[in-house]
């Protein structure tokens, strides 16, 4: 198995993960769909969504696979006027990651990243 961005990131800082690899053939990667085929309860598996304000920066939102971000309580948690979801052809580029495989470790770039007060509920959470 190749090493991620990720996953060279949490060894140089000491964090302990697990991988899990699953088959993707059939191109259902959302998260609620990971969660089973990983064995992990939906609630506990997050999926990470990037947006952009209106202030024209970046934001990383990480959020239960099960739940949609709500951009209304994203913006106002960043700050901004508004927010959107990046379109998925500028999610590489600006992530160094591809639609369903995207972490919110090991970006290209640092950014702000959120994450829902859920996961506090939880030892280890699926991203």
């Amino acid at each position: 198995m190749n090493k991620t961005n990720a996953m060279r990131q949490l060894e140089q800082e000491g964090i302990p993960f697990r991988v899990h690899e699953y088959d993707a053939a059939d191109g259902l990667v959302d998260a609620v769909t990971v969660a089973g085929k990983i064995a992990l309860p939906p609630e506990q598996c997050f999926k990470t969504l990037v947006t952009c304000g209106a202030d024209h920066n970046h934001y990383v939102f990480v959020i239960p696979g099960s739940t949609e971000l709500n951009l209304k309580k994203a913006a106002r948690a960043a700050n901004c006027k508004s927010m959107r979801l990046i379109p998925l052809k500028g999610l590489l580029p600006l992530t160094g990651y591809i639609h369903g495989g995207c972490s919110p470790i090991g970006m290209k770039k640092e950014l702000p990243t959120f994450i829902d007060e859920t996961a506090i509920l939880y030892e280890t959470v699926g991203v």
